[in-house]
């Protein structure tokens, strides 16, 4: 009876001595983890994850003793997963870049790291819109949209990915939705003070346009030509060709009126000499005189009467007996 008691007092004795060695030595680890990954996390931070992860769970393991250091590894988590989610990004692994900065943000939320949690909030939507460039280079254009609307939801002022999303829809064929998202760029940059895409959505928008006005024109559809520069107008309300190309259009369809405002809002814009202008005001002059409208349609054949209008402009002079 005595040696087994003896003995039960004896292998209690190496367990505590044994716990005692080990909770020396699991501090130090902890200390030494953290420390590997306080120093180390810029130049390897998957590494260093893997130490402050260790180095936390020894510290809690230890309770009150390692309360301390649990702080500190609470406190570098977040900072960590952000120079993660960067090294990915290097390496262009926008999926694990993505992972871990909603890691990053997650940690950044438990531990009360506003700072991180701040430079996430920003570097996500950057994010998501390169991964919509990406999808949208791979003409996955459905795909590219998805991303570019997660941009637009966690920061509404970022507009990028309201011209990618126009662009997007364009390759959908979606005209309706290309527009609205033009005039989303151009209202939002505008607001925001960002010329170059505003800049960028009013050019890919007037271009888009004229380039469906000279396939309807090549197809001899004249209303569609005058429908579509007029949505070209709406992206460039002062470009001289397209007032001129509209006063042309509206003369060949006989809306004498139309053409009349627009050659006459193409005057203020044109630049030169009268001969020059002498085109647009024969046009004028024309439509005047279809109208009936004789005093107007003299006055505008005087000024028509220039370069190689001017035989023309004559002769309607002398037909209409012009004072």
């Amino acid at each position: 009876m005595r040696v087994k008691t003896v003995k039960q007092l004896f292998l209690m004795g190496i367990f505590v001595l044994g716990t005692m060695l080990v909770s020396g030595q699991n501090i130090n680890d902890a200390i030494q983890g953290y420390n590997n990954a306080a120093t180390n996390y810029k130049q390897d931070p998957e590494k260093a994850l893997q130490d402050i992860q260790s180095a936390l769970q020894i510290a809690e393991q230890l309770g009150e003793e390692g309360a301390e250091i649990k702080q500190k590894c609470e406190e570098l988590i977040p900072t960590i997963y952000f120079q993660l989610a960067m090294a990915k990004y290097k390496a262009k692994d926008l999926q694990a870049t993505l992972d871990n900065l909603e890691k990053a943000e997650e940690t950044a939320i438990k531990y009360n790291d506003g700072v991180t949690k701040t430079r996430v909030e920003k570097t996500l939507p950057r994010l998501y819109n390169t991964m919509g460039n990406t999808r949208f280079r791979e003409n996955k254009f459905d795909e590219a949209i998805a991303n570019y609307g997660k941009a637009i939801k966690l920061d509404p002022n970022f507009i990028d990915p309201y011209l990618g999303t126009a662009l997007a829809y364009e390759g959908l064929k979606n005209e309706e939705k290309m527009v609205e998202y033009l005039n989303l760029t151009i209202d939002f940059g505008s607001k925001n003070n960002d010329t170059t895409n505003v800049e960028k959505a009013k050019t890919k928008g007037k271009a888009y346009f004229l380039k469906k006005a000279d396939e309807a024109r090549n197809a001899n559809k004249l209303n569609d030509v005058v429908e579509f520069l007029d949505m070209a107008l709406k992206f460039d309300g002062d470009d001289y060709d397209i007032y001129r190309s509209m006063t042309i259009n509206y003369s060949k369809l006989e809306r004498w009126n139309d053409a009349i405002e627009y050659g006459n809002k193409a005057l203020q814009l044109v630049k030169g000499t009268a001969e020059d202008k002498a085109e647009l005001y024969f046009l004028i002059a024309t439509a005047y005189h279809k109208l009936g409208n004789i005093s107007e349609a003299c006055e505008a054949y005087k000024n028509a009467a220039f370069g190689t209008f001017k035989p023309n402009a004559d002769y309607q002079i002398q037909q209409l007996k012009c004072q």
